[in-house]
């Protein structure tokens, strides 16, 4: 079993949604046996009562008769209670709602209970037959009362039962992409968001790092706009986790540190404690392992008691790690079986289990303790659970270096050459230079996106200002003439001048904002340039003299496997250094600041027809010769959009560019020969999502449209300046 499609403490934000939306975050749990259920009752409730959520849910309960409303309240106090670590009280919770439920007639609520147990046990493992019955009834219910949401949610809640099992898992990537479009059909922004967590945590399990965070922001940015806090509880710590992985410590704390502010809107302790361990990880990841083991150790503390099995077989692996670094082998050994062995309790015994927390340190500490022969037999064991699973990449590289130590200590060159250009590759391929530069401007873009909404949201705030004091103003002006026609034509004279006063006023506030504008245009322009300036001529000068460096080698000695991998080598660095150049061009193109938007899409298509397919024709007629500054640029981006859309989908022979006046209007026409496009999911892309707010800010509009020849026909217009 992978151990980071169990790391569910966050990963999930929702147990139950009720219409209401009274959603509570949940945590993972492990059902205890039956014969202990009422012992753990009476032990619990005098903890469950401190808690004043689900204190004030029992009071509700016993005002509520017995409807729809009784079913949600029970929903809402299980999410509360398993959040708090008390699954069996939360399932119970849960099958009294879905009889309540039943009696009433209420399928969406009994629905919610299912999918809710069925989410349960994804955790643990220990009764899926029972879990996959709940969702197949469940899914029958939702087809039955067409309700989109709910079928997404049971294609999600599958793919959770199907993520912790080696040989599910391209079937549970299929599962979470029938779930998003469900979604979006919907349309259920919160579900939408959810279903970007799950496929970021996917990624993360390949070590696709890049991917995961794109994801994981595409969920931010939906969680953010509609203020979702309880799935801000999921996303916010996964988000600084993946960032951990990048040795982008600075980032993951200030994800932590909004995630801890969310914590205290919430109340929630098992955020606070995944964060404590994610905290341990950077003092791990620093190598300051004295300093990581409190921590650890305390997350043994808290997920002893109330038991949540799945977690405290983490904390004793991490544990374990400390003192392996420590050199203090026995109680590594001593905390890494305790991992094994408790993680292997909650698991059915259906189905075949592997804690790679414990595997991975049983090798290490079997290299440390000079026990070769035990850390191949280790080792391998592992290795045969991870290969080919992309999603396990970082367990099988750790395994490949173990066996390259291994066989190198038992003299066996061989072996140990080919486990080690193995460990090479994995490595290389997981954490390179190209994707910690990529991360890094998927983060600032975030960050410089959200600076602009604070900004247009401002200018927003002031214009409504501005038209508040107009309204109230032109109010004291009229009520000002009833009595002032009644007095005198001198009081006339004053009304006058106040209001050529009150224009004077409102054209100085308009001149102020398109002075504010053009100072945002004038500071953006000044960080492209300078993103830009550096990636070129610092990034993209290192990996040229690096590649001059790795050309230079004397390759006369080489075999023919170090020829290929030098070959290989140089071609990566040659398309890296290509990539640097193409961003740090469009970032912002010197020839579009110098000569206009006309000569930037001439040699735009110019460089197009000498690497593509697609031949691409541009008319512009002079058009744009004198389309300079913030049009030009906004303009040219949407331009390279367009093309983008049709490099990638259309798979057109030829594209038509033309740029041209008419009527007081710039008119952008991109045309293509190609497959068309389907006008019912026009505007769910992100792409044309950033050309609507191009043309906004531009005062502009577009329009998609079908040939009737074929292909696709995009007409953009934006007013001209007199």
């Amino acid at each position: 079993m992978r151990e980071r499609a169990n790391e569910r403490l966050v990963y999930d934000a929702y147990l139950v949604n009720s219409e209401r939306d009274r959603v509570s975050p949940i945590c993972s749990l492990t059902l205890l046996p039956m014969r202990y259920l009422l012992l753990f009752f009476l032990t619990s409730t005098v903890a469950v009562a401190q808690n004043p959520i689900i204190d004030s849910l029992r009071r509700e309960l016993t005002k509520l008769p017995t409807d729809s409303n009784r079913v949600k309240t029970l929903h809402e106090l299980a999410t509360n209670l398993w959040w708090n670590g008390y699954d069996s009280i939360a399932i119970q919770t849960l099958r009294q709602g879905m009889k309540v439920a039943q009696q009433v007639k209420y399928p969406t609520g009994e629905i919610r209970a299912r999918l809710a147990l069925a989410r349960i046990e994804a955790d643990y493992l220990s009764d899926t037959k029972s879990a996959h019955a709940q969702l197949d009834t469940a899914q029958q219910m939702a087809i039955t009362i067409h309700d989109l949401s709910l079928q997404g949610q049971v294609f999600l809640r599958r793919a959770q039962l199907y993520e912790n099992i080696m040989d599910k898992l391209p079937v549970a990537r299929t599962l979470l992409d029938k779930a998003l479009q469900k979604f979006k059909q919907a349309p259920d922004r919160k579900w939408e968001a959810q279903a970007y967590n799950e496929m970021a945590i996917m990624k993360m399990g390949e070590g696709n790092y890049v991917a995961a965070i794109n994801f994981w922001l595409n969920a931010q940015r939906i969680q953010e706009s509609i203020g979702d806090w309880k799935g801000l509880r999921a996303t916010l710590p996964n988000l600084g986790a993946v960032y951990i992985k990048l040795n982008r410590y600075t980032e993951a704390m200030a994800c932590f540190t909004e995630a801890e502010k969310v914590a205290d809107r919430l109340n929630d302790t098992m955020i606070r404690t995944f964060i404590l361990s994610r905290k341990g990880e950077i003092f791990e990841k620093k190598g300051e392992y004295a300093t990581a083991l409190p921590l650890y150790l305390q997350q043994v503390k808290a997920y002893s008691n109330p038991y949540l099995p799945g977690n405290l077989a983490r904390a004793y692996g991490a544990v374990g790690r400390m003192y392996i670094q420590l050199n203090q082998y026995d109680k590594a050994l001593h905390y890494t079986k305790l991992s094994q062995d408790t993680y292997r309790k909650t698991v059915e015994k259906t189905q075949e289990a592997m804690e790679h927390n414990a595997q991975a340190n049983f090798g290490k500490i079997y290299l440390a303790l000079k026990q070769y022969d035990r850390t191949v037999s280790s080792a391998r064991e592992g290795l045969a659970w991870t290969e080919n699973v992309r999603e396990m990449r970082p367990e099988r590289t750790e395994y490949l270096r173990q066996l390259s130590d291994a066989y190198d200590h038992l003299k066996q060159p061989a072996k140990a050459l080919y486990y080690f250009k193995r460990y090479k590759a994995e490595a290389d391929t997981m954490l390179n230079e190209e994707a910690m530069q990529k991360a890094t401007v998927a983060s600032m873009t975030f960050d410089f996106e959200k600076k602009q909404q604070v900004v247009r949201l401002q200018q927003a705030r002031q214009q409504a200002r501005i038209q508040l004091l107009e309204n109230d103003n032109l109010e004291k002006t009229r009520n000002f003439l009833i009595v002032l026609l009644l007095l005198s034509a001198g009081i006339l004279g004053f009304v006058f001048w106040n209001n050529r006063r009150l224009r004077t006023r409102n054209e100085e506030l308009s001149r102020k904002n398109a002075e504010i504008e053009a100072a945002l245009y004038r500071g953006q322009t000044i960080e492209r340039k300078r993103v830009a300036s550096e990636l070129h001529d610092s990034v993209a000068s290192k990996v040229s003299a690096l590649k001059w460096r790795f050309e230079a080698f004397d390759t006369s000695q080489f075999d023919t496997d170090q020829h290929r991998e030098h070959a290989r080598l140089l071609e990566h660095m040659g398309e890296v250094y290509d990539d640097i150049r193409a961003i740090s061009h469009n970032l912002m193109p010197e020839i579009l600041e110098k000569q206009g938007l006309q000569a930037a899409l001439i040699k735009l298509t110019d460089t197009l027809n000498v690497q593509n397919r697609t031949r691409f024709l541009i008319e512009v007629e002079k058009s744009g010769e004198d389309v300079r500054g913030k049009t030009a640029y906004e303009l040219y981006a949407i331009t390279l959009e367009l093309v983008n859309n049709i490099l990638k989908h259309a798979r057109a022979r030829q594209a038509d560019i033309s740029l041209f006046r008419q009527n007081g209007f710039l008119a952008l026409t991109v045309q293509d020969d190609g497959q068309g496009f389907s006008l019912e999911n026009q505007k769910d892309g992100i792409g044309l999502q950033n050309i609507q707010s191009r043309l906004e800010r531009l005062g502009g509009t577009y329009l998609i449209s079908n040939r009737d020849q074929g292909g696709t026909l995009v007409n953009v217009q934006i007013p001209m300046a007199g």
